[in-house]
């Protein structure tokens, strides 16, 4: 079917339509040719302004952009630094109070001691020899005793020695005292009468004024270790227990040393019959001239006085014998 062609009635529309297309179509190309190409702006760089503590410099530099529905602005802090926390003080702690229990008071170790000079012997009984005498007041300690503790071995200077309990005092613990062993006793020595000064037969015994009128020094021996001197009290020619014997520096003077008693007794229950003994010096002999009697029991001389001097050191006369007689 053909369709028949229509022309307008109305021309002038037609072609101001078309000037319009022709206008717009140029003023499309003017516009660009006309536009002057836009110079690029720098954006300026953010700076740091210091800000007080707490607070953050040009917060506005520091936006975030969001989702477009929301309308708040995120802010990012600037890190502050973290507070160093402040040592408190370690409190210290009271002193505990340590208990020092008191110390154990230590027994007091074993002494003798005696008012007098008492010999010391190399073991314990009369029958050993004399090494020294013990003075007056003076201590040593205890190291054993006897079985029947009548005797007590001491530390003599450094070396052993034995006294008789009779003669001593005493102090400290002696409970742990053990018994010592004592050398074997020595060979018992086959005793010399004594040998009287010969009297001229002219001569007649000198005049009774003493209960002992015969004083007589027998013999003088070589001795370099010391001084001492022993004897017999005899009564009627027969050997007397009992008597005290004393020596001194002067006839009649200061005794020396306490008197030796005469014959066994107690300490010395192994003497012979009449025997005594007297030490002046054990460490050395030393030379002098030394005075020997017989005292009563009230300290009076009852008899002669014999005399002898010793020589000191080395072989010469240092070792007495000297015998009494009642006759």
């Amino acid at each position: 079917m053909r369709y028949p062609i229509v022309m307008s009635h109305r021309p002038w529309q037609a072609l101001l339509l078309a000037i319009l297309l022709l206008l717009a179509l140029s003023a499309c190309g003017l516009g660009q040719e006309a536009l002057p190409e836009p110079t690029p702006t720098r954006t300026p760089h953010a700076t740091f302004t210091p800000t007080p503590e707490g607070q953050v410099a040009n917060a506005h530099l520091f936006q975030t952009p969001v989702a477009a529905e929301s309308a708040a602005t995120t802010v990012a802090m600037l890190p502050t630094d973290t507070p160093t926390p402040i040592p408190t003080d370690t409190p210290i702690p009271e002193p505990t109070a340590t208990f020092t229990p008191e110390p154990t008071p230590t027994p007091q170790a074993p002494v003798i001691f005696s008012g007098q000079v008492v010999n010391v012997r190399s073991g314990p009984g009369t029958n050993y020899g004399a090494v020294g005498q013990i003075s007056p007041n003076q201590r040593y300690t205890v190291t054993g005793k006897n079985q029947a503790s009548t005797w007590w071995q001491i530390d003599f200077n450094g070396r052993e020695g034995w006294v008789i309990d009779d003669l001593v005092s005493s102090e400290g613990v002696f409970d742990g005292v053990q018994v010592a062993s004592a050398p074997p006793p020595p060979p018992t020595a086959t005793r010399r009468p004594p040998t009287a000064t010969p009297v001229p037969a002219a001569t007649q015994p000198p005049a009774r004024r003493y209960e002992f009128n015969i004083a007589v020094v027998g013999a003088c021996r070589r001795q370099p270790g010391g001084n001492w001197f022993a004897g017999t009290v005899y009564k009627g020619g027969q050997p007397a227990n009992g008597y005290r014997v004393v020596f001194s520096y002067a006839a009649d003077g200061p005794w020396a040393t306490g008197p030796a008693i005469s014959g066994p007794h107690p300490g010395y229950e192994n003497w012979a019959p009449g025997y005594y003994s007297h030490i002046i010096s054990a460490a050395g002999a030393i030379a002098g001239t030394w005075h020997v009697w017989i005292v009563d029991p009230n300290g009076a001389r009852i008899s002669e006085i014999a005399s002898w001097t010793s020589t000191g050191p080395g072989e010469g006369c240092n070792e007495a014998v000297v015998d009494f007689d009642s006759r």
